[in-house]
């Protein structure tokens, strides 16, 4: 058992590679071309897949297949890319001494409203799209009027026009946000673009056929993974799962 957040992606991916290029080297393979072995970063947190984006940026279509290696999602096989837009929206205030100066509107309070404003949004369930505020942080003190906090905003949905009616209704809930003492600013910090290949495409039905070879019980699925970004281009990409574990994105996640 291997514990950490964020290990499922990284160490397993390596230990992976290095297995392959053993067995091409103790079985002798020669490939009919080159097979590069790319290590990246910047496909969690905030990184905006920038990683990926490089590796594809290099090599364009020259690629015949882009294979993504993701931890904890045993027989998963990803081919369709989950879009994704992230915001960071800033409340500004005079602030001031939470004894002295009450009344002056706190940055905190009134992110904390325009939270509830956003989580009144209406999220269509077919296609599925979510909104999640992932941090909220700001203040000075506990006797403090704050006066700037921000918060974090992840958008999604497996659908692009869904995902930029959900962008708009955002953008316009921060716009119209009004209080003549509160700034707000809202601010793209992340945008992962959709992008798919059917299922009945010879590196899908590949990637199928040696899963369920191996008895993994193969199944299709979307997510959010480095593929996104050769599959909005249009380029032949999956993202297969390599082990199994529960905790994800939490500080006891483990493979």
């Amino acid at each position: 058992r291997i514990s950490g957040p964020g290990i499922g992606d990284n160490s397993v991916g390596v230990a992976s590679l290095i297995g392959l290029v053993w067995l091409l080297r103790e079985r002798g393979i020669n490939l009919p071309g080159d097979l590069w072995l790319v290590g990246n970063v910047g496909e969690e947190g905030l990184g905006d897949l920038v990683g990926m984006r490089a590796v594809v940026d290099r090599f364009q279509d020259q690629v015949l297949a882009y294979i993504i290696l993701e931890g904890m999602a045993l027989g998963q096989i990803y081919h369709r890319g989950l879009g994704v837009t992230r915001y960071r929206i800033r409340a500004r205030t005079q602030g001031g001494h939470s004894w002295v100066h009450h009344g002056r509107p706190s940055a905190i309070h009134e992110l904390a409203r325009l939270v509830c404003q956003l989580t009144e949004i209406p999220l269509p369930v077919k296609p599925r799209t979510t909104l999640n505020v992932g941090k909220i942080e700001g203040g000075l003190s506990i006797n403090t009027i704050a006066g700037s906090a921000s918060l974090e905003l992840d958008l999604r949905s497996e659908d692009e026009r869904a995902l930029q009616t959900l962008v708009d209704q955002v953008e316009r809930t921060v716009f119209t946000y009004d209080h003549p003492e509160t700034r707000l600013e809202i601010k793209e910090i992340g945008s992962r673009p959709v992008g798919e290949i059917p299922a009945d495409h010879p590196l899908v039905r590949l990637a199928v056929k040696i899963a369920d070879d191996l008895g993994l019980n193969s199944r299709l699925n979307i997510g959010s993974t480095d593929a996104n970004i050769p599959l909005s281009r249009g380029l032949p990409a999956v993202c297969i799962g390599l082990t199994t574990g529960q905790g994800a994105h939490t500080p006891d996640e483990y493979i």
